[in-house]
């Protein structure tokens, strides 16, 4: 009870983390996998959704249509998933087929008692006994470093000159995966300190940004004409009841959907089982209620990201989609688009009905202050 109560009184959803958020955060983590994860819900961690044990809007095929066409900033997570299939496939070979790809070791942290005629003695010898193009999984490499490591490539990762120098210099030697160590910490920093995040808050909301900005408007209009009318009927020979109930009805109605707005969730839709649809979403993204009760984890994210066999294929239904929603103008989005409840992650709607209540909290606190303040005020009797 304690813990639903500490939850209700100070839950916030995830913070939205920028560039600079996040460098700030790196350079005050130790480690390269340290996670801020206030906000998230255990069930919704990162790793859960990475091993695909959560449902819509939380998959793993929906985290990478955020970063598609929301961040357009793919290219950490499509690495980050081969490079954990990449080395399944590594430990899984026979042990002379790994011999042919030895650890990657940094030269400058190699003995630095050894002379330069030594270490390039010992270079020119690993080269000779070593061929690289029979080294496992060569082609495979070679087109993930086109991919994601050469300048200029269709998925260039953000990695300073120092650290793209390294890693093609590894690659050029060997496949291990030790040779991606100089990128796989940043790219799974970003991943679990920017991006994972982001996601979620973004997962969490009801309301596109049309009818965000129409609740904002609108509460804040409100509030003024609660504060208005509190005034007005004040001064006035009106009724108590009126004079204390028609300024705190407004107040109420006024801070809850200003808090419903800034937080991204509606009341409206969610006490009526509704949410507007993402902007990326097609009508076969969202499961029924049946799979979510019976959690079918292993069929919750269908999406192959297996795309290193060809060209990345384009989702031309699923860019139209977008295209028509960003064409929509505020009344559009207000009155049109939204969709059913049904099929939506358990854990996201624990935490959305969350967030209203604490809204609704909010919202009657204020307004229980301004009825008190209004019902030992004296009456105006000036008209």
């Amino acid at each position: 009870m304690w813990k639903g109560l500490k939850e209700f009184l100070f839950y916030q959803r995830p913070e939205k983390v920028g560039a600079l958020t996040l460098k700030s955060k790196s350079s005050d983590t130790a480690g390269p996998l340290g996670t801020s994860t206030s906000g998230i819900p255990e069930k919704l961690s990162f790793s859960r959704v990475i091993n695909r044990e959560t449902c819509f809007p939380c998959r793993l095929d929906d985290f990478m249509n955020y970063l598609t066409y929301v961040e357009r900033n793919s290219e950490n997570l499509r690495f980050y998933l081969w490079f954990r299939k990449y080395i399944q496939n590594f430990d899984a070979l026979g042990e002379n087929e790994k011999s042919l790809s030895p650890i990657w070791e940094s030269p400058f942290l190699k003995d630095k008692t050894k002379s330069k005629a030594e270490l390039a003695l010992a270079e020119e010898k690993e080269a000779v006994e070593i061929d690289p193009s029979n080294q496992p999984f060569r082609s495979e490499v070679d087109r993930i470093t086109q991919m994601f490591l050469a300048p200029l490539s269709p998925f260039e990762l953000n990695l300073s000159g120092r650290d793209r120098k390294e890693v093609l210099t590894a690659l050029s030697t060997t496949t291990h995966p030790s040779a991606f160590k100089s990128v796989l910490p940043q790219v799974e920093t970003s991943l679990r300190q920017q991006s994972h995040p982001n996601f979620v808050r973004y997962a969490l909301s009801t309301a596109n940004h049309g009818r965000v900005a129409a609740m904002r408007w609108g509460g804040f209009i409100l509030i003024l004409v609660a504060i208005a009318l509190a005034v007005g009927l004040s001064l006035g020979k009106v009724p108590k009841v009126v004079r204390v109930a028609v300024p705190t009805f407004a107040l109420f109605f006024g801070i809850c959907s200003l808090l419903d707005g800034q937080r991204s969730v509606c009341l409206v839709l969610l006490t009526l089982g509704l949410r507007d649809r993402f902007a990326w979403e097609k009508d076969t993204d969202c499961m029924c209620d049946s799979q979510v009760v019976e959690c079918d984890l292993e069929k919750a994210s269908t999406i192959s990201f297996d795309i290193f066999d060809g060209p990345i294929p384009r989702d031309e239904d699923r860019e139209a989609i977008i295209k028509k929603f960003e064409k929509r103008n505020v009344i559009s989005h207000v009155l049109f688009g939204w969709s059913t409840l049904g099929g939506i992650d358990p854990e996201v709607r624990r935490v959305q009905r969350l967030i209203v209540m604490q809204n609704i909290g909010i919202s009657l606190a204020f307004t229980v202050v301004l009825g008190v303040i209004l019902t030992v005020a004296p009456r105006g009797d000036m008209y």
